[in-house]
């Protein structure tokens, strides 16, 4: 049992110890400003957010990965170079954190109409998703494109070819492996699990995007194949899509290297805040 129990939390975490300081709002932001949690309900589900306010208008929502939570994107909250999105949020996806921990939903197509629900309404917003994020921010720039004027994947597990279950996620759905290990980490293997079927579903989609979509890879990704960008590269059409391939950097690189993701915010149209480029395609 202890040996199945090694194996289980050696795969399983991972994607689930990355490199950022956890903590509540005012141990990750000792001095002000500090984001605002607010805990928002749609639907019979309820939401938490960490909200940060700027000085423009277009907003920004960061959505983390499998497991996670908002605290993913603190340093991207206060970051100078991002002041001028507002507001700024970040989410804690449903089933971790503030909502409803253990709840999953694997229906990413409704994670992303969930989701959909915290932009405010007026001004379409940017959206940057990590990891099993990735696949949400692309719901949501295919399905409510009324809400959402440009994306961002880091690291975004898209290709389904490429995210079958792996050895250890099967060995994670036994009885005995429900005995022994982390709650979080089962509850984001339920996701994994369920994963491929989701990006099959999404695979069918890419033909109609028509907003900016910037996809972050690193070469390094010892979790997303970097054959991802190939994919991404095959299937989205090429107006909206901008590839940006990393050396040197594996599944952690919008921590390592922030500012790669801060240009790619950049990079897209509306990020200028000016009105009438929500549905711009990228520049060549």
């Amino acid at each position: 049992m202890k040996a199945l129990a090694a194996l289980l939390v050696f795969g399983l975490a991972a994607c689930s110890n990355p490199p950022y300081p956890r903590g509540g709002v005012q141990a990750l932001f000792p001095q002000p400003p500090r984001p605002v949690l607010q805990k928002v309900s749609f639907e019979g589900r309820t939401v938490q957010l960490a909200t940060m306010s700027g000085s423009g208008s277009t907003p920004l929502l960061f959505i983390h990965g499998s497991p996670g939570d908002w605290q993913a994107w603190a340093r991207y909250l206060d970051a100078p170079a991002l002041a001028r999105f507002n507001p700024r949020m970040a989410v804690d996806r449903p089933g971790y954190g503030g909502s409803g921990a253990g709840q999953v939903m694997t229906d990413l197509r409704e994670q992303a109409r969930l989701l959909a629900a915290l932009i405010p309404e007026g001004h379409p917003a940017v959206v940057v998703g990590h990891s099993l994020g990735g696949p949400i921010v692309g719901w949501l720039l295919l399905d409510h494109p009324e809400k959402v004027c440009g994306g961002v994947m880091v690291a975004g597990s898209i290709a389904p070819e490429l995210e079958a279950p792996r050895y250890y996620n099967r060995l994670a759905d036994t009885t005995l492996a429900r005995l022994i290990a982390p709650s979080e980490l089962l509850w984001s293997n339920v996701e994994i699990l369920a994963l491929q079927g989701e990006l099959q579903k999404l695979d069918r989609e890419w033909a109609r995007l028509r907003r900016p979509l910037v996809v972050v890879q690193g070469l390094k990704d010892e979790l997303v194949d970097p054959a991802t960008a190939d994919y991404a590269e095959r299937r989205i059409p090429a107006d909206w899509i901008r590839i940006v391939r990393v050396p040197a950097q594996g599944h952690f690189v919008l921590w390592n290297q922030p500012q790669t993701v801060i240009d790619a915010i950049h990079g897209l149209p509306c990020a200028s805040g000016a009105d009438d480029v929500s549905a711009a395609p990228l520049p060549g």
